[in-house]
C-alpha cells in the first residue's frame, strides 16, 4: 500500500477507536450525572458522581450563594431501608456532604434537596464504591485495551478494503486483548471489587462477558489465517468486537449484596 493510504487508514482507525471509547465511557452507569438548577435567577451546572472510593465520597455543589442550603438523602442499594438525611456544609464557594464509605462494589442510592427544589427524588442516582487501583495496574490495562481496539479497527479497515496483513492484526488484537482484558483486567477488578472474574461461568458481569465473547470470536479466525475466507471471518469478528465494546462500561457490573456480603452481578 502507498504510505498515504496507510496514513489514512490509521487516522480512520484512531478516530473509530476514540469514538468507541468515548461513547462507551459517557454512556456508562458510573459516569457523573449532570444537572442544572436555577437559584435567584442564576443557573448553576452541577455534577453528581456515580462512582466513589474511600477518598472520593464527597458530593459537592458548586453554588457560591450563601443563602442556599441543601440536604443529601441516601440509603443502601438495593434495599428497602429508610433514607437517611445529612445537611450540606458550606466550604468557601461550595456546599459539601459526605456519603458513608461502603465496601467494594457496595452501592448507595441518593438524591438531593437544594432549598425547596428536589433533584432525582423519583429516580435516585446510584453510586458504586470501589477500591483504589494502583496506577501500575490500571494504566497498562487501559493502554492494552485501547491498543486492542485500535488494532481491531485497523484490521477491519484493511479487511473491508481487501488489503493484505489482515491476519497479522487478528493476531495482534488477540494478544493485546488477552494482556489487557485477561491479565491486567482481573487484577484491576480484584483491587476495585474484591473478585478477579465475575463473568461466565461464575456470573453475568457484562464487562467480563463481552470481553470473553470478543476473544472467542477473534480466536475463531485462527484456522483461517492462511485462507482467502479470512477476510470475511475477520470482518465479522472485528465488527462484532467494536459493537460489543460500544456497550456502556460497567453496565450490569459487580454489585455487593448488602444482606449476604457477597459480590454479585448487578440486576
Amino acid at each position: 500500500m502507498k504510505k498515504s493510504t496507510i496514513a489514512i487508514f490509521w487516522i480512520l482507525a484512531v478516530a473509530l477507536t476514540l469514538a468507541t471509547s468515548v461513547y462507551q465511557r459517557i454512556t456508562g452507569p458510573t459516569n457523573p450525572k449532570k444537572a442544572t438548577i436555577e437559584i435567584n435567577n442564576k443557573n448553576y451546572k452541577l455534577s453528581f458522581p456515580r462512582s466513589a472510593t474511600a477518598n472520593t465520597n464527597l458530593i459537592q455543589l458548586n453554588i457560591p450563594d450563601n443563602s442556599v442550603n441543601a440536604q443529601l438523602i441516601y440509603r443502601k442499594y438495593p434495599t428497602n431501608d429508610a433514607f437517611s438525611t445529612v445537611d450540606f456544609q458550606r466550604e468557601e464557594e461550595a456546599l459539601i456532604a459526605t456519603l458513608p464509605v461502603q465496601p467494594n462494589a457496595g452501592k448507595l442510592e441518593y438524591y438531593v434537596k437544594v432549598n425547596e427544589e428536589v433533584l432525582f427524588e423519583k429516580d435516585p442516582l446510584i453510586i458504586r464504591f470501589k477500591g483504589e487501583v494502583p496506577a501500575g495496574v490500571l494504566i497498562p490495562h487501559i493502554i492494552f485495551m485501547f491498543v486492542s481496539m485500535l488494532f481491531a479497527s485497523y484490521g477491519l479497515i484493511l479487511a473491508i478494503a481487501n488489503k493484505k496483513n489482515v491476519g497479522r492484526y487478528v493476531v495482534l488484537t488477540i494478544i493485546t486483548l488477552i494482556i489487557g482484558g485477561f491479565i491486567f483486567g482481573p487484577i484491576v477488578q480484584k483491587y476495585a471489587f474484591g473478585v478477579y472474574w465475575s463473568g461466565f461461568p461464575f456470573g453475568y458481569d457484562l464487562t467480563d462477558n463481552k470481553t470473553l465473547i470478543a476473544l472467542i470470536l477473534l480466536l475463531l479466525n485462527l484456522p483461517f489465517l492462511k485462507k482467502k475466507s479470512l477476510r470475511i471471518t475477520a470482518i465479522i469478528a472485528f465488527m462484532a468486537m467494536i459493537i460489543i465494546f460500544c456497550i456502556p462500561h460497567s453496565l450490569r457490573g459487580s454489585e455487593l449484596n448488602h444482606q449476604t456480603g457477597v459480590v454479585e452481578t448487578a440486576r
